[in-house]
């Protein structure tokens, strides 16, 4: 008797506390499921609101509109801005500074010879069509250069086709003056080794200038046409 009254005070005591701990451990997982749950909300609502674009941001570069001159008819008589002439030894200096003024903010037209020559023409034609083809020549003046038969040739063909003229373009990199070529020491050259970055600006607004002034000189003498 004293033991069935046992089993049953025992049964009792596993069955209250049993439900209790059952009820506990529910709670807990109810708990856990809110905070997982409201997690990612919360997260998501943070990044939408930090993308939210700023009424004060300031426009980028690239936003930024071309300068008129980049759309005249002058400009497009040639089918390039600038015509690079480098060796093969500095076709990576030369591809910087392409990417650099074909940046869609600068909207320059750039001639390559390894990108731009058509495979199997001569190479001394295709110079000389790229030459005449372009407003502005930069000459990439290196210790390469002064060795290379092309390069020489090239600067030949530049100063033939544009003497005492803003379109040649001297930019001088790990050289001294006194090595420069003679027939480039009297005009102003780019020094790209104290600052690539200013001096690509320098090579950009030169040849923007001369756009400028070409364009000019043809407004003025259509001006002057149309009053004669």
């Amino acid at each position: 008797m004293e033991e069935n009254r046992g089993s049953s005070i025992m049964g009792w005591f596993r069955q209250r506390f049993g439900k209790q701990r059952n009820e506990s451990d529910q709670s807990k997982a109810s708990t856990c499921s809110q905070k997982c749950s409201s997690g990612p909300s919360n997260t998501t609502s943070i990044s939408s609101s930090s993308s939210k674009p700023s009424t004060t941001a300031k426009p980028s570069a690239s936003e930024k509109p071309l300068p008129s001159v980049l759309f005249s008819s002058s400009r497009s008589s040639r089918r390039y801005d600038v015509c690079l002439c480098h060796t093969e030894k500095d076709v990576d200096l030369a591809q910087s500074l392409a990417c650099f003024l074909e940046d869609p903010c600068k909207g320059l037209r750039c001639f390559l010879r390894d990108r731009d020559c058509p495979l199997g023409g001569a190479v001394s034609s295709e110079i000389l069509q790229a030459v005449r083809d372009s407003h502005c020549w930069v000459l990439l003046l290196t210790p390469h250069f002064l060795k290379d038969e092309w390069c020489l040739y090239q600067m030949h063909q530049v100063l033939s086709e544009g003497p005492m003229s803003q379109r040649i373009i001297p930019a001088v990199m790990n050289m001294p003056r006194s090595q420069i070529p003679l027939e480039l020491r009297f005009l102003y050259t780019v020094d790209l080794n104290a600052n690539t970055e200013f001096g690509y600006s320098q090579v950009y607004e030169t040849v923007l200038q001369y756009l400028k002034d070409m364009c000019e000189k043809e407004k003025s003498s259509n001006e002057s046409q149309s009053h004669s």
